[in-house]
């Protein structure tokens, strides 16, 4: 009995704000450009606003310091963390929560914005299905990434806190991409300082994610560059540009900012394969349908 409410429990709290992004995306199905609807964005995280009564029990933004200087290390280049201090990266702080907000001028394929037009109508996205999130799509989680530096391996970790316990590897040392890389949800990373702004290639990505939360489509054709500029205390600039031959008639760039979460600490984050939301197995609302396969 206890474990039976300690699930249910869980399970409200999980969808709680799922059928409230729910109803908010009925109520808005008229408009002619796609409803921003954040599935699953506690109040005052990733971008969504802040809870009107901290006081209420709410998830509201942690409080933290005005922004201050960049952080340096010892050489006086930027780093990503900040010394003596806890805290972890979300989207948002003065930039969008989607690398996709203009989104008419994306070069789609005619293929690919079929398919970027049918996943907002079923929102069957992978990450929701506990796969990693490939790309800047790691960015959007509403729980945050923690950058792990380590000089004397020359390798930088990021790692998801929300998802399934997964990571990616930027290699510092200088070298190049495999020549048969086996594809995957994060591909192969290689990076390189220019002052401040940590430059990270990335290739060999499968075609198992989608790139944002609202369904933008790739192939195993993608190569991305990610520029993330550290500008104060409390934000990283982010810049993206996605080339995909597969997907898109050009290469096209987006840009976000990522803001400082101080004193939250990267914390296990349990994945429940089998927690059928209803506002992503609902699509467009009509029906009940659990016949397409998601991923691979």
């Amino acid at each position: 009995m206890r474990h039976c409410l300690a699930l249910c429990g869980a399970a409200a709290l999980f969808l709680s704000p799922l059928l409230a992004a729910s109803l908010r995306g009925q109520e808005q199905q008229q408009q002619p450009q796609r409803p921003g609807v954040q599935v699953g964005v506690p109040d005052g995280r990733g971008g969504a606003p802040a809870n009107p009564n901290p006081q209420g029990g709410g998830r509201g933004r942690q409080a933290g310091p005005p922004a201050g200087p960049t952080p340096r290390n010892a050489d006086g280049r930027a780093i990503f963390s900040t010394p003596g201090k806890k805290g972890v990266w979300l989207p948002g702080g003065g930039g969008a929560t989607t690398p996709n907000a203009a989104g008419p001028t994306i070069p789609f394929q005619p293929w690919a914005r079929a398919v970027y037009a049918d996943r907002g109508e079923n929102q069957l996205e992978p990450h929701t299905r506990c796969k990693p999130s490939g790309g800047v799509r790691q960015f959007l989680t509403p729980y945050g990434v923690e950058f792990v530096e380590l000089a004397e391996l020359q390798k930088i970790f990021i790692f998801d806190i929300g998802g399934p316990h997964t990571y990616r590897v930027v290699y510092m040392d200088g070298r190049s991409h495999p020549a048969n890389l086996t594809p995957t949800f994060y591909g192969h990373s290689i990076g390189w300082w220019e002052g401040d702004t940590l430059n990270v290639e990335t290739t060999g990505y499968n075609e198992g994610f989608w790139i944002d939360r609202r369904g933008l489509p790739t192939t195993d054709k993608l190569r991305t560059l990610e520029k993330f500029t550290r500008t104060d205390s409390m934000t990283v600039a982010y810049e993206l540009t996605i080339d995909d031959p597969g997907a898109y008639t050009a290469p096209w760039t987006s840009k976000l900012n990522l803001r400082w979460e101080d004193g939250t600490e990267l914390f296990e984050y349990v994945c429940q394969q089998s927690n059928y939301a209803p506002n992503l197995m609902l699509g467009a609302y009509e029906s009940v349908d659990r016949t397409t396969v998601a991923v691979p």
